[in-house]
């Protein structure tokens, strides 16, 4: 008769095998649903976590003129990377996240990152065996495994050496008990209650270390799977993956240690936690681990950020197939924009517009005539020109630059900064970067409106003459009509405007050349029922004004 235990364990390593195949089995399934479908259920990942590498990185920049916060925040560029973020791994969240902040006017690289963009939407098996790989990585909040090669001196255990003894200390007590059995047991029943003990005191102050330390050794172990895929066009990826992974092999065997008993949770897993507990695996392994990243800090790196490009590649490719219209944008020298049918990234049913923008242009229009929406179209598009290759509207093209705004202006109590003081604070900015003298695209809603008529219009005239006289273009949405004639012949005038039928003021949403030459807002007055006398009077004034360019005075009462 044969051994049953040999039966037995060909049966466990089928069952296993049998296990793995239909998790695999489903998990393709879902994943084709999801390409096929252009839908997918999105985890839930804190912007914090998520903006980990990106601050990681701007952190040990001497220079820095990416996306800055105040441009992000004014054109909801965090829901803009939710709507693409299709990466299945933190690692490619972090990397997308960076991506689409990191803009290089040198377009370095783009057009690299264009060619896996077409391979991995076109070669359905290589993109499948990547996303499986990746799904098993997965995705951990604040993770911030990109630390360890930016800050890998704060992970640093102090003292490790100690936690190597006491481990030691229960293996010497098991051969005292061959020299004397009371000796023994003592030291040994000692030593495991002080080594647990230490284990609990201690592990509350690595805990979020060992919460990154184990997804640090994931990723390793999903480059070293990554390495197995064999594809013609993959071997960059594939030989990068074996190189940089033989160094960090120690990386994943200590991995496996910080995992023992955290598999299933059954009787013999919470045996194998309890020796985990008693020698101190989880300081040792994750200083070891620590150890061999500092060694191999740039292997680390480079793996790191193949996997996220890899997953961010897959993520920008989904997000194309999911739009009606897309373009690859044109490059030029030139200071101009030109875009065709250019929509909204955010808008699930956007008015399209066309346009050609010079270096100097000023929008005027009524209250939701389209403007801030026009110029906040524009201003994505054109960072998403220059970091994912990928733009909402039928032809695209522009002079690389950096993008900055100021739209969204917010009074900040905290710093008891008015609204008008973060105003200019916020235009400093472009001027600063214009002083600069590097390639830029400035974008600014509603100039200096936090402030008194005359100096708004007067001030606003002679930054727009400044911004004109250097260097950057410079798109300016206002409702100040005066400004149109005061920057004729400098700046370019568009305007959006409406039309007024059976009661209610309707909108095109569409571009016009020229200045506007409509207004909204006493109509809206009339149609919200207001008094007579006052929507009278209220024409009265705008008439005189506009004719005479003088306020008439207020009758007494």
């Amino acid at each position: 008769m044969e051994n049953p235990f040999i039966l037995i364990a060909v049966f466990v390593a089928c069952l296993i095998a049998y296990q793995l195949l239909t998790r695999n089995r489903r998990k393709l399934k879902k994943i084709r649903q999801e390409w096929e479908t252009g839908t997918y259920i999105a985890l839930h990942e804190d912007i914090q976590s998520v903006s980990s590498y990106w601050r990681n990185k701007k952190e040990r920049a001497e220079f820095y003129a990416g996306i800055d916060q105040i441009t992000w925040d004014d054109l909801a560029m965090d829901q803009v990377f939710k709507k693409m973020n299709y990466t299945k791994t933190s690692v490619g969240s972090e990397y997308l996240f960076n991506q689409l902040r990191d803009i290089d006017p040198k377009l370095k690289g783009l057009q690299s990152k264009e060619e896996l963009y077409t391979l991995v939407a076109q070669d359905d098996k290589l993109r499948e065996q990547v996303l499986l790989i990746l799904s098993s990585l997965g995705k951990r909040n604040y993770a911030d495994s990109s630390s360890y090669f930016y800050h890998f001196n704060d992970h640093k255990i102090k003292f490790a050496y100690v936690y190597v003894l006491l481990a030691c200390i229960p293996i010497i007590s098991v051969f005292l008990m061959f020299f004397s059995l009371k000796v023994g047991i003592i030291s040994l029943i000692c030593s495991l209650l002080i080594n647990a003990l230490i284990y609990y005191r201690n592990k509350k102050t690595l805990d979020n270390d060992l919460h990154s330390i184990t997804y640090v050794a994931a990723i390793v172990n999903t480059g070293k799977s990554l390495a197995s895929i064999r594809h013609p066009q993959f071997s960059i990826y594939r030989d990068l993956m074996k190189k940089e992974g033989k160094g960090l092999k120690r990386v994943s065997f200590f991995g496996k240690v910080l995992s023992i008993g955290t598999y299933t949770g059954g009787d013999f897993d919470i045996l194998l936690e309890y020796f985990r507990i008693v020698f101190l695996l989880d300081f040792i392994s994750y200083n070891q681990i620590v150890k061999a990243i500092i060694t191999h800090q740039n292997a680390y790196k480079q793996l790191w950020e193949s996997i996220g490009e890899l997953d961010a590649a897959i993520a920008i490719a989904f997000y194309r197939k999911s739009l009606s219209s897309y373009t690859l944008p044109q490059f030029i020298d030139k200071e101009e924009l030109s875009f065709e049918d250019l929509a909204h990234p955010l808008l699930n049913d956007p008015v399209t517009n066309s346009s050609t923008l010079g270096k100097t242009v000023l929008i005027t229009g009524s209250n939701a005539s389209g403007k801030s929406t026009y110029i906040k179209a524009v201003a994505i598009n054109a960072i998403l020109a220059q970091t994912i290759h990928t733009v909402l509207a039928k032809t695209w093209t522009m002079k690389p630059s950096y993008i900055v705004t100021s739209m969204a202006i917010q009074d900040n109590v905290l710093d008891g900064d008015s609204y008008f003081i973060a105003e200019i604070k916020s235009l400093k900015r472009i001027i600063q970067l214009s002083k600069e003298k590097k390639p830029l695209i400035s974008f600014v809603d509603e100039i200096l409106k936090g402030t008194n008529t005359i100096e708004r219009i007067s001030a606003s005239a002679a930054i727009m003459e400044w911004l004109s006289a250097n260097k950057g273009m410079n798109i300016i949405a206002s409702h100040d009509i005066e400004l149109t004639e005061i920057a004729e012949g400098v700046y370019t005038n568009y305007h959006f405007r409406e039309s007024i039928k059976d009661g209610e003021v309707l909108f095109d949403y569409k571009i016009h050349e020229g200045p506007s030459v409509t207004r909204n807002a006493i109509k809206l007055l009339e149609i919200l029922d207001y008094p007579e006398s006052v929507t009278n009077q209220a024409n009265q004034l705008a008439q005189q004004f506009t004719d005479i360019r003088e306020w008439k005075e207020l009758n007494a009462v």
